[in-house]
């Protein structure tokens, strides 16, 4: 089984408001269709979360204005999720949607539902959304955090992460021309934090990823702006970073 997550950046412009990716959607999945896999997808939110939950002061204390920001990002998520799960469905992918909201609130985290699906010859989809942390405070899981939680119960033989760029750098490559490409991680990278993204930028997502090792023997980062990448995992031609 492999688990992937299409990250924010690539399946969404993340500097416009609710703007997807079609495209480009439908041609990495399009890739995972013809790998012929027992896979769990979850995707990131890109501009459907985290434009919205800068605007609303997301994570944070339930107020009045944090009510209503939750309520309009979990709406968009749900959209959003409702067009990669018809993509999925397009190619022959038993999708089915399962919304954090049905397996986590609080510090409960319940994820039976993915084995019932799996078991059935299904694909889970889940995605990062706002949840509630308690009686008094909205919080936001991410798409990485639930790589990890699943990596961490179900044990996959590979995690994938599809994100804009070819792998993890030492510098954002997207600001400097000199950033290097990391083909392996041992050890600590730099990476600046994108003022786009709440929910810990690049330097979380590495560190999400090592503790991913614990329980996935092959983690991998690529470019989905060319997903052919997909099918050159394991081979000479990969191009993008394997985490170590």
């Amino acid at each position: 089984m492999i688990i992937i997550k299409l990250g924010g950046s690539i399946i969404t412009d993340k500097s416009r408001y609710k703007t997807f990716r079609k495209r480009i959607t439908e041609h990495i999945i399009k890739e995972l269709a013809d790998m012929d896999e027992t896979m769990i997808v979850v995707h990131g939110g890109g501009s459907f979360g985290h434009i919205m939950a800068r605007e609303y002061e997301l994570p944070g204390g339930i107020t009045e204005k944090r009510r209503i920001g939750a309520a309009i990002i979990h709406n968009d998520m749900v959209e959003l999720n409702q067009m990669v799960t018809s993509i999925l469905i397009e190619n022959g992918i038993s999708a089915v949607s399962i919304p954090p909201s049905s397996y986590i609130l609080g510090n409960r985290r319940d994820y039976d539902i993915f084995d019932a699906y799996l078991d059935a010859g299904m694909t889970p989809v889940s995605f990062g959304d706002v949840y509630l942390m308690g009686g008094n405070e909205f919080g936001i899981y991410s798409g990485d955090q639930i790589m990890l939680d699943l990596s961490e119960r179900l044990r996959p033989e590979r995690a994938i992460f599809v994100s804009d760029v070819d792998g993890l750098y030492d510098k954002n490559p997207k600001l400097h021309k000199d950033a290097r490409l990391l083909r392996s991680i041992y050890d600590d990278a730099t990476f600046e934090l994108s003022a786009a993204d709440v929910t810990g930028g690049i330097k979380r997502k590495i560190e999400t990823m090592k503790k991913m090792k614990e329980f996935v023997p092959e983690i991998y980062m690529l470019n989905g702006a060319k997903p052919e990448r997909l099918r050159e995992i394991g081979t000479k031609d990969f191009l993008g970073t394997m985490i170590s």
